[in-house]
């Protein structure tokens, strides 16, 4: 028997009911596909290297937001390298050494850079563990040097110190070298932030945008951060303003380690250890600095420290490595590459060649490294192969240019003095 039609008075409640219907559904359906789309873009772009979808050169090859977020970008992108050469280290070897440099032979590509930016010792072991569980280099190259070393007193540490360790759950494996159960959970997070978050989607939209802008940092398909941020800096505050702004940040760090004067290498010898046993050889870089930040080491009367400092690197590694397999390679002292003189005040025109300020060098002093670690005999004036037996022939060598330099130098030696006993 057919259903008789609902009464006049219960029309309008009834089409009011299919509307809300209608409205919700559509509502609903809006969503679902603004959501699918966020996540369709989001994947296709891929701003952080987390999901791995394959680079498209002009669209979305460089990444810009990926430069931002290395401990969680390249703790999964190292994984998808399969790197033959592993480089270990802070933001100087970050942005100093391209895995796509002339100088890299073909034996030892691909090459992968793993450095962090704003990493400790702790950090880079960390990592190290991480890519040695998931690949297989021949070659690992650690970067260190004097001011990561410094262990500062407990209530200077920064907030940025204090959460070295918030990549833990990145991690294949635990500091002991078991799996680490909180892997899944961390990759499925970083997964879930990449694909359905408007952060990712502003990050996304910011990647289409800015491809080959010359004001973007960039992060590589090879780890590498390219320093775009430094070009600007210099571009428009000039290089002395970038070098006197690094040199006042730099100079209440060394005031505050000079309280303890404690230093830390003994994750440098962990690492060079782990790489052993993964059967990779092991170059170790003794980063050079400019003369700015060892004139500043000079005058705080620091130099002794940085010497036993560079004693211990050797003495670690040696111990750490008994049956060979390592190389040690000092690039600090003065040298041409070290001591160029800073353009002056106001200056936008001249700039420096080797180095962006007294921490951070350029890429292209980062590519005669590499050749000299490579067996390149040129430059002969950059670059001395450390050993324990020729150690203090090497300190005492130091030492020597320092003299010279300060003598020949006496207007860069008071304008060093001035800032260090500014308020």
């Amino acid at each position: 028997m057919d259903s008789l039609p609902p009464e006049p008075a219960a029309r309008p409640a009834l089409q009011a009911a299919n509307s809300m219907a209608r409205y919700v559904g559509i509502w609903a359906g809006t969503l679902v596909l603004m959501i699918g789309a966020i996540v369709a873009l989001n994947v296709a772009v891929d701003p952080y290297a987390v999901i791995g979808t394959p680079r498209i050169p002009g669209l979305t090859a460089q990444k810009p937001a990926a430069a931002d977020w290395p401990r969680v970008t390249k703790a999964y992108m190292v994984q998808r390298a399969h790197p033959t050469t592993l480089i270990i280290g802070n933001s100087s070897a970050d942005v100093g050494f391209n895995p796509e440099s002339p100088a890299w032979p073909q034996s030892a590509r691909p090459v992968f850079n793993l450095a962090i930016d704003g990493g400790l010792p702790a950090t880079h072991l960390r990592y190290l563990q991480h890519a040695l569980s998931v690949t297989h280099p021949a070659h690992v190259m650690i970067a260190v040097n004097f001011l990561e070393s410094m262990v500062l007193p407990s209530h200077q540490l920064s907030a940025a110190t204090q959460s070295q360790f918030d990549f833990e759950p990145r991690m294949k494996v635990r500091a002991d070298g078991s799996p680490n159960p909180d892997y899944a959970r961390g990759h499925f997070a970083d997964l879930v932030f990449a694909t359905l978050s408007f952060t990712a989607l502003s990050d996304s939209i910011n990647t289409l945008m800015h491809q080959n802008d010359p004001n973007a940092t960039y992060e590589t398909a090879f780890g590498w951060n390219d320093g775009g941020k430094f070009h600007r800096w210099a571009r428009d505050d000039g290089f002395d303003n970038l070098v006197m702004n690094k040199d006042r940040a730099q100079i209440p760090v060394f005031l505050n380690w000079r309280q303890s004067k404690i230093v830390q290498t003994d994750e440098v010898a962990q690492m060079v250890s782990l790489a052993r046993r993964h059967g990779a050889d092991v170059t170790i870089m003794i980063l050079p600095n400019h003369f700015h930040e060892m004139e500043m080491v000079r005058q705080l009367g620091l130099d002794a420290d940085y010497d036993a400092w560079k004693t211990a690197i050797v003495k670690g590694v040696t111990d750490a490595a008994p049956d060979g397999g390592t190389t040690i390679w000092d690039f600090g002292g003065y040298s041409p590459y070290t001591t160029e003189t800073v353009p002056g005040p106001g200056d936008h025109t001249h700039r420096l060649r080797w180095f962006w300020e007294p921490v951070h060098f350029q890429a292209d002093l980062g590519t005669l490294m590499i050749a000299r670690a490579q067996g390149a005999t040129e430059p002969a004036d950059f670059g001395v192969r450390l050993t324990a037996a020729g150690l203090p022939r090497d300190i005492a060598a130091f030492h020597a240019g320092e003299v010279a330099w300060v003598a020949a130098h006496p207007a860069e030696v008071a304008r060093i003095a001035a800032l260090l006993k500014a308020p």
